[in-house]
């Protein structure tokens, strides 16, 4: 063994846990604690920048079953006007806004079932 200090004080008592070592929990947990606080959160966000029709609209589903205050949907600013409609037909209360949060479109539900 090392004769040096910061090594040798582990190694005094063996059952006792050192008294620098510092308790986490992994990353895979942690993100998925956070994710449940977020999405029963104030906000709640969903990114999509494929422009596809089918996925604007699979984002704004996602969205629509999140019980958040704000709901927003972010998208290319070439995209708001797909985003919406999107939103629409999925029903969800919220707005869609471009990725760097200049422009904003606040969104009713257009159809409920």
């Amino acid at each position: 063994m090392a004769q040096h200090r910061w090594n040798r004080r582990f190694f005094q008592d063996a059952d006792a846990p050192p008294d620098n070592l510092v308790y986490f929990e992994p990353d895979r947990i942690r993100r998925r604690r956070f994710a449940e606080r977020e999405r029963e959160g104030r906000r709640a966000e969903e990114t999509d920048r494929s422009g596809s029709e089918r996925h604007l609209e699979r984002a704004a589903k996602r969205l629509k079953h999140v019980s958040a205050i704000d709901r927003v949907l972010y998208v290319p600013q070439w995209d708001m006007a797909k985003a919406e409609i999107a939103m629409r037909k999925a029903g969800v209360t919220g707005s869609v806004s471009n990725l760097c949060g200049t422009r904003r479109k606040i969104v009713r539900a257009g159809r409920t079932r």
